[in-house]
């Protein structure tokens, strides 16, 4: 039981690793560099310094958000069997691997198209296409789906409240960005993108 944990463990913690830092952070710093991506703050002065400050408030922002992973770590009471944790931590790696699978698969497929979009602003390519391939044929927003998968099977495995709070944000922050980027989109495409909306769902496959 104890190999088994730490598996999971860092089979978790590489994987939170990958999707944050090595393939969020860094296409969004890729994006900025070329003048693609959103900006956290507006843009004044030179573009060295206006680089320079956005990726200061995005590894800020991380920190403060780590540490208060970290402090607020608070575990949620269950009185589970060796066994009932034990299928909790299977069941929850599943998901986890599952919902980060989406993820990848939903990033690859997007290629140069992906681009970091917050709640207020959305950034479109000029030479911007609608993908429509892989999980794009069944939902608009995989990404953001397979990370709730991969969330909710964090906190099967862990069960803290912090990951619960960080669930709860995320479906609120998501939702209103998955708004924002398909009036975007709507805007850009016209009847193209209405016509693909028509034939998927949002965000739950067959549901919503």
């Amino acid at each position: 039981m104890q190999v088994f944990t730490w598996v999971v463990d860092i089979v978790v913690i590489l994987g939170m690793a990958y999707l944050t830092f090595a393939m969020a952070l860094a296409g969004w710093f890729a994006g900025l560099r070329k003048g693609e991506a959103v900006t956290l703050l507006p843009e004044r002065g030179s573009k060295r310094r206006n680089l320079a400050v956005q990726i200061t408030v995005a590894v800020v922002s991380l920190a403060i958000c780590t540490a208060l992973i970290y402090l607020l770590w608070i575990p949620i009471p269950l009185n589970a069997s060796p066994r009932g944790e034990l299928l909790l931590r299977i069941f929850g790696l599943v998901l986890f691997l599952s919902g980060a699978i989406v993820v990848v698969s939903a990033r690859r497929v997007l290629g140069r198209m992906w681009g970091l979009s917050t709640s207020r602003e959305v950034k479109l390519l000029p030479d911007h296409r609608l993908v429509k391939s892989g999980p794009y044929k069944l939902i608009r927003h995989p990404m953001y789906s397979g990370w709730w998968i991969a969330l909710v099977g964090a906190i099967l495995i862990y069960r803290t409240w912090i990951l619960v709070l960080l669930l709860a944000f995320s479906l609120l922050a998501f939702v209103r960005r998955a708004r924002l980027e398909e009036k975007v989109l709507a805007d850009r495409f016209g009847a193209e993108w209405q016509a693909y909306a028509a034939s998927t769902k949002s965000l739950i496959p067959f549901i919503y």
